[in-house]
């Protein structure tokens, strides 16, 4: 009997300690991080004047995350173009004319010694042109009527000396711009002809005056101051010139010049008529 109770009390207590045991194993729950944590609560004795607490557990957690993002953009633009084009036409050449038909008036300016017997006068023009193939050089063939009024203080009585004058002459004429409606041209002109006056008052030239100036037979012999016979005015009837000068032609309106040297006895009457007319 000794000997048997203390078996049975290693027994109980074997007994007590496995109870114990799973107990405390069954209170203990595995968190999220593989650890066991107990659901035991701890009791807090308060003693006298003093407060015990079991400090709070805290448990760190990283967390790492990776976003990709992709971003798609379309964009839509709208361009607006505007194009001014400027068209440039060419104008036509003007032609130039193979034939030419003038008329025109003006004056007749008489030079040197031979104003102090002639007014300035009136004069009237006609010409005809040639220019083969509308060449720029051409033959121009002109008529040309002056009437030189006598000066009143030296002969009132006097008639008027009259001209009549026929020339040909070649004709350089230049083009300033064909395309322009008026087609502005230049032109030279050079040659001479014939001449016949009629009541021609002479006038004296050269040196101290000693020279007289006569037209032949259709000289007037009565001139005061001057005492002629026929044999100082000679018996020619036609006189011959030469000439050079120039114009300007807008479209159909034309103004020349030229200078006019004519064979007049004892020296030459030279004169410069001006003309204004149309040209078709």
């Amino acid at each position: 009997m000794k000997t048997r109770k203390p078996v049975l009390c290693a027994l109980g207590l074997a007994a007590a300690l496995t109870l114990g045991s799973a107990v405390t194993a069954a209170a203990q729950v595995t968190d999220t991080t593989g650890r066991a944590r107990s659901q035991t609560r701890i009791p807090i004795r308060k003693d006298r004047g003093q407060t015990a607490m079991t400090p709070a557990r805290t448990d760190t957690v990283t967390i790492t995350r990776t976003d990709t993002i992709r971003v798609t953009r379309t964009d839509t633009v709208t361009v607006q173009r505007t194009d001014t084009v400027t068209r440039m036409e060419e104008l036509p050449l003007q032609p130039l004319k193979s034939f030419q038909f003038g008329i025109g008036a003006g004056m007749d300016v008489p030079l040197a010694s031979w104003l102090g017997v002639a007014k300035l006068a009136p004069t009237g023009h006609v010409d005809l042109g040639f220019f083969p193939g509308a060449s720029p050089l051409g033959l121009r063939i002109d008529g040309d009527f002056t009437s030189f009024g006598s000066r009143d203080t030296d002969c009132p009585a006097c008639s008027s000396t009259k001209l009549i004058s026929g020339s040909a002459n070649l004709v350089l004429r230049i083009p300033l711009d064909r395309k322009s409606k008026v087609n502005p041209t230049i032109y030279f002109l050079g040659g001479g002809g014939i001449d016949k006056f009629s009541d021609f008052n002479p006038y004296r030239t050269g040196t101290r005056n000693q020279t007289i100036v006569t037209a032949g037979k259709d000289t007037y012999m009565n001139y005061p101051g001057l005492t002629l016979t026929s044999a100082q005015a000679g018996d020619k009837s036609m006189f011959y010139h030469w000439d050079f000068g120039g114009g300007v032609q807008l479209g159909k309106f034309f103004i020349e010049s030229k200078y006019t040297s004519v064979n007049t006895n004892g020296d030459n009457s030279n004169h410069i008529p001006i003309i204004v007319g149309l040209r078709f």
